[in-house]
């Protein structure tokens, strides 16, 4: 019953947040249709320390500067338990890129650090690697021992696309 309740809120939560390609400038990044911006919805179901199926994401991000030394990342989500209880939000800043991108066949990858918005206050210096992959996907990694597990052993995933951009007729 609940893995069912899990793919209908996925599915809602992804049609209302996730629609086609939103790219802006061209340049060089795969994973990302070669362009210097993207921006798109996050979704998903996150683990809790156990492994458990236990919180909704849903939210934005956007990255720019994608093809430069000093890419630019930035996310907000909100977070809930699968009965929509405790609700709360989280912020990703101040991305650092360490190293330069990864690119493989079908994927780029971006690892550095962040500044994370948790309960008791933001956390500096939280490695994070953000993967975008094909052109349509994303995935948001963090460092699980920095945010004390708060996002399980999952990364968080979003799509290269942004509804309400898009189509801003559902979203009045």
């Amino acid at each position: 019953m609940i893995t069912r309740f899990i793919i209908i809120l996925i599915l809602t939560f992804g049609v209302t947040m996730i629609g086609g390609p939103i790219f802006i400038n061209s340049d060089s990044v795969y994973g990302a249709n070669s362009k210097s911006t993207v921006k798109g919805g996050l979704v998903g179901i996150q683990n809790d320390q156990n492994g458990s199926p236990t919180w909704i994401i849903h939210g934005i991000y956007r990255m720019d500067k994608m093809n430069s030394t000093s890419p630019m990342f930035n996310a907000t989500f909100y977070m809930m338990k699968l009965n929509g209880s405790a609700t709360h939000t989280h912020t990703i800043s101040n991305f650092k890129l360490i190293g330069s991108p990864i690119t493989s066949s079908n994927s780029t990858t971006f690892n550095g650090t962040a500044t994370l918005t948790m309960k008791n206050g933001p956390v500096t210096d939280v490695p994070i690697s953000i993967r975008l992959m094909n052109g349509h996907a994303v995935s948001i990694w963090l460092d699980p021992l920095k945010t004390d597990k708060h996002f399980g052993n999952t990364p968080i995933y979003g799509s290269q696309h942004l509804n309400c951009v898009e189509k801003p007729q559902y979203c009045k």
